[in-house]
């Protein structure tokens, strides 16, 4: 066994052995160490890198078994590998071969398209580990799967296909965003570990410093939150239409408005903008200078729009007031109002159509 595995098998049974359920322990054990199986296999048949495909088996849905959060976990687990790689498994891969194994991880739910080799590798080898499991398959499974089976010149499995993949989830409201909002901030959360409602909020952020970087510093992680629970798509990091990638995850202000200049959600109130429930609101050096270091940017908090009443705001926000807690707090629509966010109904996030290369260098 290569030493580069060998880490890579530690670091994700430093994950696996804290899942407490027994059987979803089993369940991450047998899954990731069946498909690094696959993987082998098929990168020896196809002339790929057996070590490299190994790797990218095993660490494959790492995320969904660190935080629990199956949605968006092939992006998510992209992100998490990204970091563990300048971390727990710094020096072990070459900026190439990052970038190779991100990318399969970032791709590899997207069973119905095409992408490079080590990518489709992936995806097959995680059909392929389901062979002796499941008997019944989507569409884009179960042709994955038979094609694989010729490939590999195996007798065609007696499994059932269904014709259409499942239905997508319901489309995402903004305005639910304002309830949700609400009846959380009404809660009074407290940011302690002690607190399940403010471990819920903060457990898409799989690294071990995710608690300690966000205490006091988590209104936009209750956005982002919130956001979620009413429906939206959007894994913690994503790529811009200038080739970069937003400066932070969705747990910092600052990828908030990055995103939505990039998209075209940010609006402002010089505009004759008038904001509505469910909206994102960004402050305007609304913390005071002695609060914050001093080289921070203008957009040093955020909330959801609750109401609006001529000059002022009702909002709900996490860390409200830097107290650590949140709290519906009324707000005078004044300079540090900055902008606002509203996505459109019908936004929908297409990972599958952007490189993992435009992320930049891992």
């Amino acid at each position: 066994m290569s030493n580069r595995i060998d880490r890579v098998r530690k670091y994700i049974h430093n994950i696996f052995d804290r899942i407490e359920n027994a059987e979803d322990k089993r369940a991450a054990y047998i899954h990731s160490y069946g498909v690094s199986q696959c993987c082998g296999l098929l990168a020896v048949k196809r002339g790929l890198d057996l070590e490299l495909a190994a790797i990218i088996g095993l660490l494959h849905d790492v995320y969904s078994y660190r935080t629990g959060f199956a949605a968006l976990h092939a992006p998510n687990g992209a992100e998490m590998a990204r970091v563990a790689f300048r971390y727990g498994l710094a020096g072990l891969f070459s900026a190439e071969e990052q970038t190779v194994i991100l990318s399969a991880i970032y791709h590899h739910s997207d069973k119905g398209h095409v992408h490079g080799a080590y990518e489709e590798l992936l995806k097959d080898g995680d059909v392929f580990q389901r062979l002796s499991f499941d008997d019944t398959y989507g569409r884009f499974y179960g042709q994955r799967l038979l094609n694989i089976m010729k490939e590999l010149t195996l007798p065609e499995p007696n499994i059932a296909i269904l014709p259409k993949e499942e239905p997508a989830a319901s489309p995402f409201v903004q305005s639910r965003v304002g309830g949700i909002a609400e009846a959380l901030a009404e809660k009074k959360i407290a940011g302690e570990r002690s607190n399940a409602d403010y471990m819920k909020i903060i457990r898409y952020y799989p690294e071990e410093t995710a608690f300690d970087e966000l205490k006091n510093n988590w209104c936009a992680a209750f956005v982002y939150h919130c956001c979620l629970e009413a429906g939206l798509s959007l894994p913690l990091r994503v790529p811009l239409t200038a080739k970069k990638v937003a400066g932070c995850r969705f747990a910092g202000v600052g990828a908030w408005y990055e995103w939505g200049m990039d998209h075209g959600f940010c609006h402002f109130e010089k505009n004759g903008f008038l904001p509505e429930r469910g909206d994102i609101l960004i402050y305007s050096n609304i913390i005071p200078p002695a609060d914050k270091p001093a080289d921070s940017l203008w957009h040093d908090h955020i909330g959801i729009v609750l109401s609006c009443h001529g000059d002022s705001l009702t909002v709900a926000e996490g860390n409200a007031g830097n107290k650590n807690v949140s709290d519906i707090i009324k707000r005078k629509r004044d300079d540090t109002i900055g902008c606002y966010i509203r996505i459109p109904w019908d936004y929908t996030y297409d990972g599958g159509s952007v490189p993992y290369c435009l992320y930049g260098r891992p």
